[in-house]
């Protein structure tokens, strides 16, 4: 009897699975399906939101329960996932669509693992990324096989269960229509001219269908449910694969290894050169604001020689400040207020070497123009501003949490970097310049994304020199050409409606 008990057990665990696997299936499915009618032969547009949205719904759908809005790094990760596949809407930025084609996955596999409980580390540990990888390469494939095997156990299950069932009847009803049918057709087609027309254009039918049309999209709705399908499968019926020890490998986890008196010596003789080359700097820095260049300088070389050699020692400065912080080895209190004092000589340095490296950049831009890469390295310089002000507080609030700190921070600077539309910026900026009386590169210009259009328009409207108009009319040629093609609606994309709005308005 105990036995019949735990195997009818069982049974009830392998049935519930075995629904649970075929509502995944499903959901699995639809997703595929929708992939395939989102994406496939058409450009990144709305598509990619409302697949993000249809992913997170049948996500939360899977787990019942409602998403809860908490500002914690997992909603913090959720609203940059959203906000970043709103770009291709909003936006139409080939360099920022190429970077978040390739991030929106990692960060949608990093949420997904925190948002299920799926880590067995925590977010800010270095094992975490382990588990990341596990999810982008091992999660998708290890049960990509589960839903034939799903689809094929169940189908004998129903074979056996409606061996007497109606279905059962009908179909053998069908068969035995077969052969009547092959004796009745000829005798209708030969007694009716109309109906044997019909009967003869059936094959035309099967020839119609374009199997290189159907074969791929096949394919694409198979992949991406199964690929679907295994990763969801693996969020919450499959064991993790590695030992809960090795969150403690020596490589991830090498502890403070590095003598205190060595690293004391080090940064006395780093901030003593940075003491010396800041005076010198400021002389320098000062003196270009006169117009007092250093001897044999032209503006070019001083605007630009040394800034990326400077944003290279402001990378290093990063390193050494986050190392002597993680991996000294405790000391007297002495040593230690040493320690931070010269600590932060090196952060107050690098502030000035970062002031250095944007006064450059701007003069460089000032006398030959903004492009992506100078409003780019702009960013960066903002970005590695803001990380040191983090580490100067870590310095004397030991209790700050530096990696989450740099990890909040970078990816609400990356978020927010695709939002400030760095094509526009490029345009007024370079605008600006022209108004001054320096000259513009209208070929530079017309060859950015959509977003720069309304305002180059909205310039052409403005302006009275007619070769200007003329050139930038000319160079937008390839731009109308592509804004008057007819494109899904899942394409739809409303940088690029605003563009031919704007072009609209300009040449009516």
């Amino acid at each position: 009897m105990e036995q019949t008990r735990i195997q009818l057990t069982e049974n009830q665990i392998e049935g519930l699975t075995n629904k649970k696997g075929i509502t995944l299936l499903l959901g699995s499915l639809v997703l595929g399906l929708l992939f395939n009618f989102l994406f496939y032969r058409k450009s990144l547009g709305l598509s990619y939101p409302l697949y993000i949205t249809a992913l997170y719904t049948f996500l939360f759908w899977s787990i019942k329960k409602k998403p809860k809005l908490k500002l914690d790094f997992i909603g913090l990760l959720g609203i940059s996932i959203i906000a970043l596949s709103f770009t291709y809407f909003f936006f139409s930025s080939p360099f920022f669509h190429v970077l978040n084609f390739l991030l929106i996955p990692i960060l949608v596999v990093a949420h997904t693992l925190l948002l299920t409980s799926n880590s067995r580390f925590k977010w800010f540990e270095a094992s975490f990324f382990l588990d990341m990888l596990n999810g982008i390469f091992i999660r998708p494939l290890e049960n990509c096989l589960k839903p034939f095997s799903l689809i094929i156990s169940n189908t004998k299950r129903i074979t056996i269960l409606e061996k007497s069932t109606v279905m059962l009847k009908v179909l053998m009803g069908l068969i035995l229509t077969i052969p009547l049918l092959i004796i009745i057709v000829p005798l209708l087609a030969s007694a009716d001219d109309v109906f044997h027309h019909f009967i003869d254009q059936i094959p035309n039918l099967f020839q119609a269908i374009n199997l290189s049309y159907f074969i791929p999209q096949f394919l694409i709705v198979t992949v991406v449910t199964c690929l679907v399908f295994s990763y969801i499968w693996s969020l919450f019926y499959s064991k993790p694969k590695f030992g809960k020890g090795i969150s403690n490998l020596e490589i991830l986890s090498p502890g403070k290894f590095l003598d205190p008196i060595t690293v004391t010596t080090l940064l006395i003789v780093i901030d003593a050169l940075y003491v010396f080359f800041i005076a010198i700097q400021f002389s320098y820095l000062f003196g270009s604001l006169t117009d007092s260049l250093p001897h044999d300088f032209t503006f070019a070389q001083y605007a630009r020689k040394g800034f990326f050699e400077l944003v290279d020692v402001t990378l290093i400065n990063l390193v050494l400040l986050i190392g002597n912080m993680y991996f000294v080895k405790a000391s007297g209190k002495k040593l230690d207020s040493v320690v931070r004092i010269l600590n932060t000589i090196l952060v107050m340095s690098t502030f000035i070497m970062l002031l250095s490296a944007h006064f450059r950049m701007s003069l460089y831009e000032d006398a030959y123009g903004f492009t992506y890469l100078r409003v780019l390295t702009h960013a960066f310089m903002g970005y590695l501003f803001v990380l040191f002000v983090v580490s100067f507080i870590k310095i004397w609030r030991q209790s700050i949490p530096l990696f989450k700190s740099f990890v909040v921070i970078s990816i609400v600077a990356y978020t927010l970097l695709n939002y400030i539309s760095v094509d526009k910026i490029i345009v007024k900026e370079n605008i600006t310049r022209y108004t001054e009386g320096k000259p513009i590169d209208v070929y530079y210009l017309t060859t950015l994304s959509y977003d720069a259009i309304p305002p180059l328009v909205e310039f052409m409207d403005q302006t009275h020199d007619l070769s200007l108009i003329t050139s930038f009319n000319n160079g937008l040629n390839n731009k109308k050409t592509m804004l008057n093609q007819e494109t899904p609606w899942q394409s739809f994309n409303l940088s690029k409606y605003r563009a031919q709005e704007s072009l609209k308005e300009s040449f009516k």
